[in-house]
Parts: C-alpha cells; structure tokens; sequence
C-alpha cells in the first residue's frame, strides 16, 4: 500500500524511509517486530527504556525533541529513520491512539490513528504519511 495522505511534518532528525505499524510502546514494538511485522515506534520522548523498541522498529517518531534528543541520536547510529518536534501530534498512552491535529484544529478536523494503523515516514524530509 503506497502512502495515500500526508498527515504532518517534524524535523528530519535521522533519514531513510519506513512503513509500518504504529506502536507506542518499546514492549509493543519488540513483540510485534518478532513476529515479522514492521512497527513505527511513536513516543513524546524516549528514554533509555526505549532502546530495545527502537532497535526493533523501522523508523521512530517523537513529538519531542530535535536532532540532538535521545531518540534521534539513536536512531542515527542504528541506521534508522527518525522524526522529531512533531508538535501537531497528541499522543494518549491510556487510549493507544494518537490525534493529529487538523489545520484550524476545529472539532471534525483531527484525524485520530491507535495502534496497528499504518504510516509511512520520511527521515529525510520530515514527512509522516498515513499508509
């Protein structure tokens, strides 16, 4: 399936591209990865913690952070694409989702996506599409 919808930008912080799941959690991310699934690892920040998620994830996206964060520094020497400052992203850890806010961020303009939705990211551009 070929991305269909650009959703938001962030900062480019580690390029290459991917297309995968959405988990949001390191745990998720490592269970689904060894089942042969490809996983975007989707956090506000990321921590130590997350390494062995972020090791088994395609590509990772922060909404934090910029190109010296954690999460980039990482994805960098993993050969992983990465996006930061996603700032137009809201993440709900509880509810497994998270809403992209839509331009006028008007009730009906958000797009909400939970876990196991698929997005493509652009580490080299920023891009985060949904497909």
């Amino acid at each position: 399936m070929a991305p269909s919808k650009l959703l938001t930008k962030g900062m480019a912080a580690s390029p290459g591209r991917a297309t995968g799941e959405i988990v949001f959690h390191s745990k998720d991310a490592v269970l689904r990865a060894s089942t042969g699934k490809s996983v975007i690892l989707v956090r506000v920040e990321a921590s130590a913690e997350d390494v062995p998620g972020m090791q088994a994830a395609s590509g990772i996206v922060i909404t934090r952070g910029g190109l010296t964060s954690d999460a980039a520094v990482v994805a960098r020497s993993l050969g992983k694409p990465c996006i930061a400052d996603c700032a137009r992203i809201a993440i709900d850890y509880a509810a497994d989702t998270l809403t992209v806010w839509g331009p006028s961020r008007s009730k009906g303009s958000d797009l909400v996506l939970k876990v196991g939705d698929v997005i493509t990211i652009d580490g080299d551009l920023g891009e985060i599409w949904l497909g």
